[in-house]
């Protein structure tokens, strides 16, 4: 859900670009110049319709009338064009003095001019019978203003006016049709410390306010009283533009550089870095103006010194928020009880822990955590087996690489090595979180498992604090609700615990050691399967499977295969190859895991490693297979590979049933909980694949590298996509459109 580039018109006239607008019913917008040409463009295609030359003097605005599908232009000749749906000069008016702005009062079928030290208002006269679409008999005028009224808008029957003389003024207008005065209601007279050069409404779902911008460098919002609410004195420049987009509820503030700020009115936080608009906004000249279509989801802007016009075009399949990390990231999980909380682990150690403001839809709040800094805080230490691993940190890393390690270090793992581990930060390479246990599990290819928690002895302090959360709501109930979404603030005691449990500090309280090489792939057999315990299940590149009982944070079992015939120095391995990811089915009491040596095999899990049986080998990749995933709702295999495939596989791995062709190496899988759907990481390309008819429904587009690992948050109908271009990004879910009935479909036959 995002604003994208959607075309560029470059070097549009031989003059600067004056004013921007857009015809609805022509689907078409406006370039007004400073010569007064006005060219007529097409929004989808960015063609030159007309070029026509009615005023004499520089465009200062275009106004829409979308009932008689009429538009207004206006100039500092003094006069107003008023053009049909076909293009044509249907009236002109002379007013004898420059036009600065316009707005349309629907409420008292009004025209609002603003002028040199006057508002002048007339009645519309659509048929004309007054001679005009103006009835300029029947016109008055304000002069509150002292200098040139730079902004006008209308809000029921409200009129707002601001101008260089510094002025916001507020009239209430009367219902009566012979009234020639406008009442004021509010008039501050040092609404800015420099003349105001933007007026805008900013319409939210719950809230109505005013913004303005200045020549003194800052932005200001307002009641729909004229109380001041806040300032944003952000800015290094003078306020060219404001521009509300209703799609993304956010505003786009031009200040002379390279890229508008973006500003989120309902948190009233600057929210540029966390919006993907303009991060590639990096060269070109500095936009001046901007226009919003709300009925199309399109915004126009230009820059003065090229002379270029760009339009951009909401896409729901677009990213919502960026998070930016200074490392690649490697994988994520995420908390599926309040406050929900995402964890990013990265390829120097570190892990990341994301949480979304109350009050903002896309401001993250972070804080990072490193291995190194944390052992000595809350960690005990369980180890079978110590190594010396130097980790190879290339983003290359293909599974053919390991399993030449694998094969090379067979001696080492089959007797125990003690040396000091490097001092090098390990990159992890699996992470899921137990809500059972409050835990995330950390796989590393330093051949650790890390298992972090949140840190219990703060707890009982912290619930003596005033809650954070109680703070953010306070300030989400000034600011109004979040887009058209509803956050259910009640929490009982209960929940609140459970807050105060996960606000309490996060520390590496164990760490698994008995792999000497990566970890490739981790699951959770949880006491609901009717053991007496968690069970870890994980296997490495040193083609072993160990089992952990989670709770006591010790190693249960290693894997030890009882296959007569096998020599004693490979009993223990599970494979041939490396073991590159692991899954578990909870309806099969199955786990699978694919193997750099081509194969998936399939086991019985049993706490007693040496019954797990083997119960099916799935074969058909024909490259390194990267992902597997047990899908829950279609009670099927999922499997995908570098070879640019993702196979399903039937509930007992007997046979492939399909082959989905992705054309592009898949890194990652994730399943759709709400739906089905296949999510796959492929490339730089998220795609989305229906799980019945198994065709694309869905690709999201904004990374610039691999993409390492995907989640799927149904409580926030989200997916999150984590990268090695160093970010997370936060996409919508897909949400299949509802079956269509069969008086639906005869309707469309007849």
């Amino acid at each position: 859900m995002s604003m994208q580039k959607h075309l560029t018109v470059t070097d549009c006239h031989n003059r600067s670009v004056s004013a921007l607008g857009y015809h609805l019913a022509r689907r078409e917008f406006l370039t007004g110049f400073n010569d007064g040409v006005i060219k007529w463009w097409d929004l989808e295609t960015g063609q030159l319709s007309f070029s026509v030359f009615e005023h004499t003097g520089m465009i200062t605005q275009f106004l829409y009338w979308a009932e008689p599908k009429l538009l207004f232009s206006a100039s500092n000749d003094g006069t107003i064009v008023v053009w049909t749906v076909g293009a044509t000069v249907f009236d002109r008016i002379m007013l004898n003095t420059s036009i600065f702005c316009m707005a349309i009062n629907h409420r008292r079928h009004q025209l609002i001019c603003g002028v040199k030290k006057q508002l002048r208002v007339f009645t519309l006269d659509d048929k004309k019978e007054s001679g005009h679409v103006l009835d300029v008999g029947k016109s008055f005028t304000d002069r509150r203003h002292k200098d040139i009224v730079s902004a006008v808008v209308c809000l029921d029957t409200r009129i707002y006016s601001a101008g260089y003389d510094k002025k916001l003024i507020i009239y209430n207008t009367s219902s009566y049709p012979n009234s020639k005065t406008l009442q004021v209601v509010n008039c501050n007279h040092n609404a800015h410390d420099a003349g105001i050069t933007n007026l805008m409404i900013v319409r939210e779902y719950e809230s109505t306010r005013l913004m303005t911008g200045s020549f003194d460098k800052s932005v200001k919002v307002w009641s729909q009283d004229g109380q001041l609410i806040m300032k944003l004195p952000y800015f290094t420049r003078f306020i060219s533009s404001l521009c509300f987009v209703p799609c993304v509820n956010s505003v786009w503030i031009c200040c002379g550089v390279l890229a508008p700020s973006i500003f989120d009115p309902s948190s009233g936080e600057m929210v540029s870095e966390s919006v993907e608009t303009f991060q590639t906004h990096r060269t070109g000249q500095p936009l001046h103006q901007l226009l919003c279509i709300p009925e199309t989801n399109h915004v126009i802007g230009f820059s003065r010194q090229h002379r270029d016009v760009t339009v951009w075009k909401y896409n729901k399949m677009g990213c919502i928020t960026v998070l930016r990390s200074r490392q690649p990231a490697e994988c994520l999980a995420y908390t599926q009880k309040e406050p929900i909380l995402l964890f990013g682990g990265h390829n120097d150690g570190t892990i990341i822990k994301w949480e979304r403001q109350q009050s903002s839809y896309f401001l993250y709040s972070h804080e990072v955590f490193n291995m190194f800094e944390s052992q000595t805080k809350g960690m005990d230490r369980y180890s079978t087996v110590k190594v010396s691993w130097n980790a190879n940190r290339c983003k290359s890393r293909s599974a053919y690489h390991l399993a030449d390690i694998a094969r090379s270090r067979e001696k080492e793992s089959s007797g125990v090595i003690t040396s000091n581990k490097t001092t090098e930060s390990p990159s992890f390479t699996r992470s899921m979180f137990v809500e059972e246990l409050d835990l995330l599990v950390l796989a590393a290819d330093d051949g650790n498992i890390y298992l972090w928690g949140f840190d219990d002895s703060l707890s009982s302090i912290l619930k003596m604090m005033p809650s954070k959360r109680t703070q953010e709501q306070d300030r989400t109930r000034r600011f109004g609700v979040l887009l058209k979404q509803t956050v259910n603030r009640q929490y009982t005691e209960e929940e609140n615990g459970s807050v105060n449990d996960r606000v309490s500090g996060f520390v590496c309280k164990k760490v698994l050691s008995h792999h000497v090489q990566p970890v490739g792939g981790v699951a959770v057999v949880g006491r609901d399967q009717g053991y007496s315990t968690d069970y870890l299940i994980s296997g490495g590149w040193d083609r072993k499977l160990c089992v952990w009982d989670l709770q006591a944070g010790v190693l249960h079992d290693t894997f030890f295969n009882t296959a007569s015939g096998e020599r004693s120095d490979v009993q223990e391995l599970a494979c041939d190859g490396a073991i590159l990811d692991l899954a578990y089915s909870p309806k099969r009491n199955e786990f699978a895991y694919s193997s750099s040596d081509g194969m998936i095999y399939i086991r019985h899990f049993s706490p007693v490693a040496s019954e797990m049986k083997l119960m099916s080998v799935l074969q058909g990749h024909e490259a390194d297979i990267t992902a597997i995933l047990w899908h829950s709702l279609l009670n099927k295999w999922l499997s995908g590979s570098e070879d640019g495939s993702i196979r399903i596989w039937s509930e007992d791995g007997t046979q492939c049933e399909q082959n989905l062709i992705t054309h592009g190496a898949v890194h990652c899988l994730c399943i759709d909980r709400a739906n089905g759907c296949i999510l796959a990481g492929i490339q730089e390309i998220m795609r989305v694949y229906d799980p019945e008819s198994f065709v694309q429904v869905q690709r999201n587009i904004g990374h610039t590298d691999s993409i390492r690992s995907i989640i799927h948050i149904p409580e926030r109908m989200q997916y999150v996509t984590a990268s090695w271009d160093r970010t997370l990004r936060v996409w919508n879910a897909y949400i299949k459109p509802p079956p269509r009935s069969s008086e639906t479909r005869e309707n469309a036959t007849n």
